[in-house]
């Protein structure tokens, strides 16, 4: 199921008004799972989740905060608080509990639905929302919201309403709003389903986004697709994305890895962790008129000092200029 509607505002925060009128053709976007999983799934995660909203706001108050953050996993509470304890103006959020997708299986995933397990929580309806938000110090000027069709998952992760979120901003120095897609694909272990039926929910939902992504998104547009893509190490998930999912879309990270100036050289480990463990993605593309480079690549959300996380995930940060002459090379296909 899709929507449109626009985005709900905060309050103005501190800071706001003096960035929308001095723009400039920078972009910084954050993607980051911040594992904000209601009670009985998750316990004690209030804590770490205030102090994600507190180390964005404070990142805010040295002027370094990330222009759009794309969130995944934020379904608590203290995790839909994180927007206004960062001092971000506008919110969109992804399809809710009850945007369900009530479009009818095709024969070829008959046998799929009929094996659904009551016990892995597939026929028991959709318990939580989608998790998705997109944050922006920009205004959101139109929402598209996309929710899997209900047959369309496996397991535990049926119990979520999963989906994508487009957010269009008006970025300064960007002639017409640029598009943010935010996504998280069916899990694969975690789901409590053997992996065939997890990877089969998975191809499922690819061919929903990639659909939803064309019909949405004009090829001219600029646009950046971040999210917990749940590939993994999974030869058959990565073959799914091996054809970006954005067209003519590159991925930030290895673009980032690609290039030895692009990222600290003491967040190198920490880039090279989020490499290895191939779910947590953030694609972008331009277009020949108005082209987006990469300038830089932070991890600001990776282990603590003492070793912990505030997350299952790591929160990592890319830098662009809009406009600006390519560095990177010839194109190369965007996928994992």
């Amino acid at each position: 199921m899709a929507s449109s509607n626009n985005a709900s505002a905060n309050p103005a925060a501190p800071g706001t008004e003096a960035s929308l009128a001095n723009p400039g053709p920078s972009l910084t976007v954050m993607s980051y799972n911040v594992e904000g999983l209601p009670a009985p799934v998750r316990f004690g995660r209030a804590a770490s989740l205030a102090r994600i909203g507190q180390r964005l706001a404070l990142m805010r108050s040295e002027a370094r905060e990330p222009d759009v953050v794309m969130l995944q996993e934020a379904f608590a509470a203290p995790a839909k608080e994180i927007a206004q304890e960062a001092g971000y103006r506008y919110v969109a959020s992804g399809p809710s509990a009850d945007a369900i997708n009530a479009a009818p299986a095709p024969a070829s995933a008959a046998g799929f639905v009929a094996s659904s397990s009551h016990l892995r929580g597939e026929s028991d309806g959709k318990w939580e929302d989608s998790g998705l938000r997109i944050l922006s110090d920009y205004p959101i000027v139109n929402v598209e919201r996309l929710a899997f069709p209900a047959w369309a998952c496996a397991g535990y992760d049926c119990l979520a309403n999963k989906g994508a979120l487009i957010a269009w901003v008006e970025v300064p120095g960007s002639r017409e709003p640029v598009a943010f897609i935010d996504t998280h694909l069916n899990s694969r272990a975690a789901s409590g389903v053997a992996k065939e039926r997890a990877d089969t929910a998975y191809a499922f939902q690819v061919a929903a986004l990639r659909k939803f992504i064309a019909q949405n998104v004009p090829s001219g547009a600029d646009a950046l697709l971040g999210g917990d893509f749940n590939s993994g190490g999974a030869s058959i998930r990565r073959a799914e994305l091996k054809q970006s999912l954005l067209a003519r879309g590159r991925n930030s990270l290895l673009d980032a890895l690609a290039g030895a100036r692009a990222i600290p050289q003491d967040e190198r480990g920490a880039s090279q962790a989020i490499l290895s463990r191939g779910k947590d993605w953030l694609f972008y593309r331009g277009t020949s008129r108005r082209p987006i480079a990469l300038t830089g690549f932070e991890v600001p959300f990776g282990r603590e000092a003492d070793g912990t996380m505030l997350s299952d995930h790591m929160g990592y940060e890319a830098h662009y200029r809009i406009g600006a002459d390519r560095t990177q090379g010839p194109y190369l296909a965007g996928g994992v």
